[in-house]
This record gives structure tokens, C-alpha cells and sequence, in this order.
């Protein structure tokens, strides 16, 4: 086993073969297919496809990655499949490709000496469902957690009913990692592809889902029952670092609970995903470095930009190595 691990990556995606072998073995859309050159492709369905990125299935160039970065140890996820998020899937076949997904982080987990983790792709649309992949997760396959997205935290009503799963991370002590991405059955609104579009969608969106995320998490009552379960909100919370400074400047005039009045999250921790010094120096400022945890969203980012800005950022070196090593985790 590895030794301790001196940085730990807790926001990494990895698309299994088991996961593929399950969209290849289907006759139509949608499935895998591949072309006569042996490219393979997610075929969605009228007409599109997209390609499969062999930066999303190579262990072996992520192994290498970490060696020159020296990132020692990754917790492994599925965010997406070529593109698709799985809650878009049909609710059949994205309960077999969450099933799928498990076994094989199960598998890499314990062929890894250490060096990769996972957590458990749950499907939302069926909450005791997750609740009991949750639970074969941890306690069977030796994974650290689930993944549930943001969007199904989107206000009270709609968190209250993956209360199942959020028992059974309070009972097993584990973590929900909250990751971009729609409710089942509710797919991404597309805005088109150009820069502007994209930016408004995968940046401003993505934060903004994060963002109402956090606020259900942290200041309603929804994690009262739970106190053992460790959520960790993707990208920073969001935009939360930043509201948590007015938060606290207009808790009198928003009449909020005293216990709000400093702006700062007591039941959630965030990772450092896709943000670099600034960023980083305003979270642990704000949101407090004790609430944050190293994460890269590799392979879509290399390693190395978030780590020079981890080290860049205006941290003592004790939280900076705590963050590293995903203290607030342990």
C-alpha cells in the first residue's frame, strides 16, 4: 500500500472500460460504436456523436502526469461519457453505467497499490437506488464516497428527496462529492459553441449551479440529521468565496440567524478545481483554509496549472499542505 500521501487529487474523472463495455454492447442510441480506423464514438442519438478522448481512459499517461507532478494519489470519478453527463442517459441505462462505473473503480482501486481512489456514480432519479449503491460502494468495493449533481441541490425540495443517500454517507462517515451536472431525466440546456456560449454555459452556469448547491448545503436545515456526512461542493462552492463576504456584511438587513453572520460554511468543504491563486487566496480567506480540499478536474486540466497556484496563493505553509493532502477529508 501506498504511504501516506503527501497530495492528494480528490477532483479527477475516468471513464471505465466496464462503463464502455456496457454502451458498446447496445444496438442502438445510445451506445459506443466504433469507425473502421478504430476511433470510437458516443453515438447519441439524430445523427450526433461525439469522440471518445483517450485522455479520459489512459491510466497509464494520468499515472505519468501525477509522477512529473508529483500528485501522489487520485480519487477517481465519472462526470461525464464523451460529453454526455449519465443523468442525461435514459434512467435504465444510466443505473447500468453507474453500476458499470463502480466495479471498475473498484477494480483499479484495489490493483492500484494506493495510488487511485473512486467514488460511486449514483444515479439521482432513483434516490434509495443510490442510497444502496452508495452503501455497496463503500462497504464492498472499498470507495470513498458518491457523486451526486448540483443541480438536485438546486433549492430544499428537490435535496430533501436524496435524503436516503445522505443517511448513508452520515452512517458509513463518507463523502458526496457535488459535481456539475443535471437531475435525471433533465438534460443540459445547450446555448451553441461559441466562446461566448461557452463561457456563459460551462463557467458562469456551472459556478451558478455550484453556487445554489452550496447555499441549500450550508444554510438550510438539510444536513442537520447528517452530521457525519462529509459534502464537498466541486469548483470552490461556486461563487461562494466571494458571497461569503456580503453574506456576512448584510446578515442584519437579510434578518439571517446570527450563527450566518460571519459568511462562513460550517457543514460543507470545497475543492480547489479550475482556480488559481486569486481565486484560492480569497477562498481560504473567506470560506476559511480549513474548508478546502486539493482537486484538479483532471484530465479535462492538466495538474500543473492548480498546483503553481496552490503553492502561488497567499497561504501559511501549514494550510497549504493541508489542502494538499486533503486534510479536511481525512
Amino acid at each position: 500500500m501506498h504511504a501516506a500521501p503527501a497530495i492528494v487529487d480528490w477532483h479527477a474523472h475516468w471513464l471505465p472500460p466496464e462503463a464502455i463495455a456496457v454502451l458498446a454492447a447496445r444496438t442502438e442510441p445510445p451506445r459506443i460504436v466504433a469507425d473502421p480506423a478504430g476511433q470510437r464514438w458516443f453515438d447519441i442519438g439524430d445523427g450526433r456523436r461525439l469522440s471518445l478522448k483517450e485522455a479520459q481512459l489512459d491510466l497509464d499517461r494520468r499515472r505519468n502526469e501525477m509522477d512529473r507532478t508529483g500528485v501522489d494519489r487520485q480519487i477517481l470519478s465519472l462526470a461525464v461519457v464523451a460529453g454526455i453527463f449519465p443523468a442525461c442517459l435514459p434512467p435504465e441505462i444510466e443505473q447500468a453505467v453507474a453500476s458499470a462505473t463502480n466495479r471498475g473503480l473498484a477494480r483499479v482501486s484495489a490493483q492500484s497499490g494506493g495510488r487511485f481512489g473512486g467514488l460511486a456514480c449514483l444515479p439521482s432519479g432513483d434516490p434509495a437506488l443510490a442510497a444502496r449503491m452508495l452503501e455497496q460502494a463503500v462497504d464492498e468495493y472499498g470507495l470513498e464516497g458518491g457523486v451526486l449533481p448540483a443541480d438536485a441541490f438546486a433549492d430544499e425540495t428537490l435535496a430533501r428527496s436524496l435524503t436516503p443517500v445522505l443517511a448513508v454517507a452520515h452512517q458509513l462517515r463518507t463523502q458526496i462529492f457535488v459535481h456539475p451536472g443535471p437531475r435525471s431525466g433533465h438534460p443540459l440546456p445547450t446555448g451553441g459553441d461559441d466562446p461566448l456560449a461557452m463561457i456563459r454555459r460551462r463557467a458562469v452556469g456551472f459556478q451558478d449551479a455550484l453556487t445554489q448547491a452550496a447555499i441549500t448545503l450550508e444554510y438550510s436545515d438539510l444536513l442537520d440529521p447528517y452530521p457525519d456526512a462529509k459534502v464537498r461542493v466541486a469548483n470552490l462552492g461556486g461563487t461562494l468565496a466571494l458571497l461569503a463576504e456580503r453574506i456576512a456584511l448584510t446578515a442584519d438587513r437579510m434578518e439571517l440567524p446570527p450563527a450566518w453572520a460571519d459568511g462562513r460554511p460550517r457543514r460543507i468543504l470545497v475543492d480547489t478545481a479550475s482556480f488559481g491563486a486569486d481565486g484560492l487566496t480569497l477562498a481560504a480567506k473567506t470560506l476559511g483554509a480549513d474548508r478546502l480540499v486539493y482537486g484538479s478536474d483532471s484530465p479535462a486540466l492538466a495538474l500543473s496549472p492548480g498546483l503553481d497556484g496552490l503553492r502561488a496563493a497567499a497561504l501559511s505553509e501549514a494550510d497549504r499542505a493541508a489542502i494538499l493532502r486533503g486534510q479536511a477529508l481525512a
